[in-house]
């Protein structure tokens, strides 16, 4: 009998990978409603598989579907489904860009990033440190966000206000702690808005000019420049 799972046993071309995706996307819409999943994943292309790992892209203008991919609940419905087309634990990741050129430029500039890092055991320790703090702040945002009372605006915004001021503990902490490394925090900071955004159904523009109108409020109440 053939097999009929082609993604299961061999490197796959570009239209495997668009054949794949398009199975992915069809298994999305025969489970629960989910329109800001069902968009980012219409949005999101494949771009290559390199060993367990499916990068897909988005265009810059639309990075804002990076985050619907990328929460906890639609990424393990995501791999679920990508496990039974293919048979194997596949894996993904979401980029800005959409060619292999993108994918590359990545790489090498995390390649560079690492380099840096490890120049001194201090400086990577301190990347490490950061980078966790940031994604455990991810999660605990999740978990706020999570509560079916949110579906009322007034405790959805209510949270959002507790929210600002849990990003700004961790803003302020990591930056005071590994002050060499501004463009990493700033990346994972406009992370933090773009998951805030998905979470409140705003622009992550507004997301982010809150915050910072929250931070310089702060800052000015501890006597900070």
């Amino acid at each position: 009998m053939a097999d009929e799972r082609p993604f299961a046993h061999q490197q796959s071309g570009q239209n495997d990978l668009e054949k794949l995706w398009q199975r992915v996307n069809e298994q999305l819409r025969r489970g629960p409603v989910n329109r800001g999943l069902w968009d980012a994943a219409l949005t999101a292309k494949p771009i290559t598989i390199e060993g367990d790992l499916l990068v897909l892209g988005v265009p810059p203008r639309e990075a804002r579907y990076v985050s619907y991919l990328e929460t906890a609940v639609n990424r393990r419905q995501v791999l679920e489904i990508l496990h039974s087309i293919t048979g194997r634990p596949l894996d993904f990741r979401v980029i800005e860009g959409t060619g292999l050129d993108d994918w590359e430029r990545v790489k090498e500039v995390e390649r560079l990033a690492t380099e840096r890092a490890s120049a001194g055991l201090g400086a990577q320790v301190a990347a490490r440190t950061s980078t966790e703090a940031w994604e455990q702040l991810g999660e605990t945002l999740l978990k706020m966000f999570s509560g079916s009372a949110l579906r009322y605006p007034l405790n959805l915004a209510q949270t959002f206000n507790r929210a600002l001021a849990v990003v700004y503990e961790t803003d302020f902490r990591v930056r005071a702690e590994d002050p060499e490394n501004e463009a990493l925090h700033d990346k994972h900071l406009n992370r933090i808005c773009e998951r805030l955004a998905t979470h409140c159904e705003l622009p992550a523009t507004l997301v982010a000019l809150e915050y910072l109108r929250y931070r310089a409020r702060r800052q000015s109440e501890c006597g900070q420049q």
